[in-house]
């Protein structure tokens, strides 16, 4: 019996997750978020994610539970993942991270008018039982189109992206805001590759998420 324990309290990726037919407990990892000096989007994603699984994990060892116990001498595959948004321009770089308020989710929105945004979103596949640490991310470069800050103020205050990097959520209207994007997985822009984690879990953990999906 496979366990995935999700490493996460986003409602989004649990989602995600629920859609395909996987349902997985989620446990916050508790985590600091805050970006080291010099730090690049891509490696403060990978290293995030990687401290969410790990986090976790050691979270339920130092609670010697037994409520996510596969087997003897197994424990449960932790799955972890970060999503970093990047705006570079000719005369800063920055990165986005959620708005947590209207006025900041209409100021990110207004400096990515007819810009390119990179969203580097990374998932790390953990096992303690196996000593096995697997982190990979991908890329999604969302183009945005030209739209006037009244129009970013109603789609803000309609929408409420408050709780989402880049201040929009691509599953909804957000997606009227792009001209165009370019990724593997759309799932991605929400949060948890799919396609990439069922990479993870089939070549490093034996692991086929359309067989949990459809057990």
């Amino acid at each position: 019996m496979t366990t995935l324990i999700l490493a996460s309290s986003s409602q989004y990726r649990k989602k995600l997750l629920a859609d395909i037919g996987i349902k997985v407990d989620a446990v916050s990892p508790d985590i600091d978020e805050t970006p080291m000096p010099s730090e690049s989007a891509l490696e403060l994603s990978k290293r995030l994610a990687e401290e969410k699984a790990r986090a976790v994990s050691a979270q339920l060892n130092a609670n010697n539970s037994n409520t996510f116990s596969v087997g003897k001498n197994q424990s449960p595959i932790i799955i972890g993942s970060d999503q970093v948004a990047y705006l570079e321009t000719d005369a800063t770089s920055l990165l986005l991270g959620k708005p947590l308020d209207a006025d900041n989710a209409v100021d990110q929105l207004s400096r990515c008018q007819g810009k390119v945004v990179s969203f580097f979103t990374s998932v790390c596949v953990h096992q303690a039982s196996s000593n096995t640490t697997v982190v990979e991310v991908e890329e999604t470069r969302v183009y945005f189109r030209h739209n006037p800050v009244s129009l970013l103020k109603s789609y803000v205050e309609k929408e409420r992206p408050l709780d989402c990097a880049g201040s929009f959520k691509s599953e909804g209207m957000g997606v009227l805001l792009f001209e165009r994007i370019e990724c593997r997985d759309a799932n991605s822009l929400i949060g948890l590759p799919i396609m990439l984690l069922n990479d993870i879990l089939s070549n490093h953990f034996n692991v086929n998420l359309l067989e949990l999906a459809t057990a």
